[in-house]
């Protein structure tokens, strides 16, 4: 039997899909972001139900797109061909832009959003996958905190830290105990396929100098008693 060679490669056909799903689920972020602005609170500065629901499926709507934003670059690293491009990049620039992206979510959360980044701190990285990985991860604490988010770059002895702390439960037990982001897999309890922290992983160990590597670190404690992500980059 010989193949049909007009048959559409599949992985032609899940691209496409992907990114039409994504540019879709842009456009509905920006609607439900428009009707959170809208809405504001009652007289009272109660947050309202149907303003809770709209900030609801804002966070679901961010982190599907996120999750196919991930999928997208793991395909084209896996298969040798994303444009991976690390420059001499402004740490605090990238934060704010972070900052930014996620604010809206913050707002209607009523969550305060704030980092610490010396102006003049630089890192040798691809801004757009780093990028990437802050945004989802402050999409993620703003989900599971209680009142505040806290973005911080600072210089180590080895590169640069990016970490993201907050005042919520912290990470489970599980994920703290499993070590490297790439093994984890996929907890039917939780429903978690571990897609972010594995993007975040493969995003650390993407930028190298000599010898060193970079990583993630989970935690908890920290300055506000939640959960701590930390970007490690040589």
């Amino acid at each position: 039997m010989t193949a049909d060679p007009q048959k559409l490669d599949i992985s032609t056909f899940l691209l496409s899909s992907i990114h039409d799903m994504k540019n879709s689920l842009g456009m509905m972020s920006a609607y439900l972001e428009d009707a959170l602005n809208e809405s504001g609170r009652d007289e009272t500065s109660v947050e309202t139900p149907a303003r809770r629901k709209t900030a609801q499926a804002l966070y679901e709507a961010q982190r599907v797109s996120n999750h196919l934003i991930q999928l997208l670059a793991l395909y084209k690293i896996d298969q040798s061909f994303y444009p991976f491009d690390p420059q001499d990049q402004p740490l605090a620039d990238l934060a704010r832009e972070a900052l930014a992206r996620a604010q809206p979510l913050a707002d209607s959360k009523g969550v305060d959003l704030d980092f610490d980044c010396p102006e003049d701190l630089y890192g040798w990285l691809d801004y757009e996958l780093v990028f990437g990985v802050v945004v989802q991860t402050l999409h993620n604490a703003l989900h599971y905190t209680r009142s505040r988010v806290f973005l911080s770059a600072a210089a180590s002895e080895t590169g640069v830290i990016i970490s993201i702390e907050d005042d919520g439960p912290g990470f489970p037990d599980f994920l703290l105990e499993q070590g490297n982001a790439a093994q984890r897999g996929i907890s039917f309890e939780t429903g978690s396929t571990g897609l972010g922290l594995y993007f975040a992983d493969v995003v650390a160990r993407l930028h190298k100098a000599g010898d060193r590597t970079g990583q993630i670190l989970l935690a908890n404690g920290g300055r506000f008693g939640g959960g701590c992500f930390s970007l490690l980059l040589p």
